[in-house]
């Protein structure tokens, strides 16, 4: 990861900002403390885009990437937030409790499956054709999805076992069109 600020970056913000370099590298170095995994040129972004300015351009792909990353997760709608085994308990889902648990990158795949598989979950708590253990049995296959799909290297012989046992629910009326929605995202995902 860049731990050192391109210089060209920090001329841009003094002109932009109006500040001195003293006075924004703290504030720089508080970013990177409150996002884990940004380059110190993307916490010069995100500094300049809280003066309403931008250093986009001057960004480099690892930095773009860190950046894509901090804003993906912090677009989460975050309604309760605590901290369990080093893992970010968000909008008390269980699907994005796993997946974005202590990943520094998120792949914009995982973040539309997460957010499909949370909107099944609600489904299922909803429906009134599945007994309760049925619908425990289905979001405990959701959640075993959404901890390998955030891996690094994920399983893919159990998110395929998983994921038999979840695509039924296209049976069931009201589940047709979200389980039709995950096919194609979590196919990546299947073993070839």
């Amino acid at each position: 990861m860049t731990n050192q600020l391109n210089s060209n970056i920090m001329d841009v913000l003094t002109k932009k900002t109006g500040k001195t370099a003293n006075k924004i590298r703290p504030r720089l170095s508080e970013l990177r403390r409150k996002h884990s995994g940004l380059t110190m040129n993307a916490a010069a972004q995100m500094y300049a885009q809280s003066h309403g300015t931008s250093i986009m351009g001057k960004l480099g792909q690892e930095d773009r990437q860190s950046l894509a990353t901090v804003q993906a997760i912090t677009q989460v709608s975050v309604s309760n937030v605590s901290k369990v085994d080093k893992r970010t308990l968000i909008n008390n889902s269980p699907v994005h409790n796993l997946s974005f648990g202590d990943r520094n990158t998120v792949s914009q795949n995982v973040v539309i499956i997460d957010d499909n598989l949370a909107a099944l979950v609600k489904q299922i708590d909803k429906s009134g054709a599945l007994t309760d253990d049925e619908k425990n049995d289905y979001k405990s296959d959701i959640d075993t999805i959404a901890s390998q799909i955030g891996k690094s290297k994920p399983n893919r012989s159990i998110i395929k076992a998983a994921w038999e046992g979840v695509k039924v629910l296209a049976d069931i009326e009201g589940f047709v069109q979200l389980v039709a929605r995950i096919v194609p995202l979590i196919d990546a995902f299947l073993p070839k």
